[in-house]
């Protein structure tokens, strides 16, 4: 095996944590109304349903991080796929609301350590020229896995608990995360972290030729030297010489999220309904249609985010989720003279632009720049904060947004305007936090913030 085909491979068994991320995550989506008939939930339950996953994705992140530091990126990821096929067994033969709620709290748990831990794996994996592409699979296969979900939800719509059949599939991944992980090496600067330089030498020896594999370990050395000093202390991430990393940590997710992604992605199924869908077969496939797009749209990201930077696609997917969010609210705002058939153009067209500048921009953005703009001393816990954030974050707008669906502002589009601000607000972002990480190692960045 090549060189390069081993880091594409290391990469996309990594990405496997993403693919379940994103199958876990978007399966509510198709399988909720089928429980809701069952168990007649109401809509705060229908929240916690969809939110148990979020919570346990704050916890997962925030309990991981040092664990990652101390036991490796490797086993952390191996400890997540366990608990990804408990958190698929227990979904699937739930007998009540609480066991459901439960096992998507587990499964929100290992969300949470492979939200971190995935993208950080690769990073350190992957030489710089092809770093961006690399860690954009694990967004790439998010977008697969919530494809495979809907897909799913279409195939067992008409079976008897087919509900239960959906949450049966996530078992497949899991298993092969699981096995896959042991094929795979650890990170190399985590090795050199814990002096293991000789181990390290031989994973860099397997995926660079032999003077580049000694050169990078050169320069990860060099950083360890420079920081040997220092131990690893979690308030240096506080430190003002890293405040842009975590303004940058916070904020990329924090526009992410407020932008409504999960808002579409958890309940397209129920958008396309409020446009006058028929509930069943159309509005699912509908939503079907939102996971091609996302998963098209992530490819775009795949090619051009090493050749055309961080920064330009940021500024163009902005743009373009602020322009489609606009599009939808204006269309439920003026639903009753627009009549249905218009209606469902530009509210179908809205969400597919949506997601397609999203896929590009703010989906894979969030999880590559917290994988690379932190020293690698406090990297684990500091990415695991960022990975934090999104979880908060995602909850607000998951929880409530059945809620404001069901207000006021559901039906006259108003939800889809605040999501638009934000989106406006994050131009700002870009342009005085956001910095360029394109052609740079992780040691040219790390040295960028101790000359600070």
């Amino acid at each position: 095996m090549s060189k390069t085909l081993l880091l594409y491979f290391i990469a996309a068994v990594a990405a496997t944590g993403g693919l379940l991320f994103g199958f876990d995550t978007g399966v509510i989506n198709v399988a909720l109304p089928f429980i809701k008939q069952e168990w007649q939930l109401s809509e705060t339950a229908e929240g916690w349903a969809v939110s148990a996953v979020l919570m346990g994705g704050m916890a997962g992140s925030l309990l991981s991080g040092q664990l990652a530091d101390r036991l490796g990126r490797k086993r952390i990821n191996i400890l997540a796929s366990l608990i990804f096929v408990a958190g698929s067994v227990l979904t699937a033969i739930a007998p009540a609301p609480s066991w459901l709620i439960a096992g998507r709290l587990l499964l929100g748990l290992a969300i949470g350590i492979v939200s971190f831990s995935v993208p950080l794996y690769i990073a350190e994996i992957a030489p710089s020229h092809m770093r961006g592409r690399l860690v954009t699979f694990f967004q790439l296969a998010i977008t697969i896995g919530i494809l495979v979900s809907y897909l799913c939800g279409y195939a067992f719509a008409d079976y008897e608990n087919g509900w239960r059949l959906m949450f049966w599939a996530g078992f497949v991944p899991a298993a092969m995360l699981l096995v896959g992980m042991f094929l795979v090496p650890e990170s190399p600067r985590w090795l050199v972290s814990k002096g293991r330089t000789d181990e390290a030498m031989v994973v860099l020896e397997r995926i660079h030729e032999s003077a580049h594999a000694r050169q990078e370990l050169a320069d990860i050395t060099r950083a360890m030297q420079d920081e040997k000093n220092r131990r690893p202390d979690w308030r240096e991430l506080f430190s003002p010489r890293l405040r842009i990393p975590l303004f940058i940590g916070i904020g990329i997710f924090l526009i992410q999220q407020f932008s409504g992604i999960n808002a579409v992605i958890y309940y397209s199924t129920r958008i396309f309904e409020m446009a006058g869908f028929g509930s069943g077969d159309t509005a699912i496939m509908a939503t079907v249609g939102v996971g091609v797009v996302n998963t098209l749209s992530t490819l775009l990201a795949v090619r051009f985010l090493d050749q055309w930077g961080r920064k330009p696609l940021l500024y163009t997917g902005l743009i373009g989720t602020a322009v489609s969010l606009a599009t939808i609210s204006f269309a439920f705002y003026f639903k009753d003279s627009l009549g249905v058939d218009l209606l469902k153009i530009l509210s179908v067209g809205g969400v597919y632009v949506y997601i397609l500048f999203f896929a590009i921009s703010l989906g894979p953005l969030g999880w590559l720049l917290i994988s690379e703009v932190y020293p690698l001393r406090i990297r684990g816990f500091a990415t695991s904060l960022g990975s934090f954030y999104h979880w908060f974050f995602d909850f607000w707008v998951s929880f409530t947004f059945p809620i404001l669906a069901a207000s006021s502002l559901g039906t006259n589009g108003g939800i889809f305007m605040i999501y638009t601000l934000v989106v406006l607000l994050g131009l700002l972002f870009a342009r005085y936090i956001v910095f360029e990480t394109k052609g740079l190692s992780l040691e040219d960045i790390e040295r960028k913030w101790a000359s600070k």
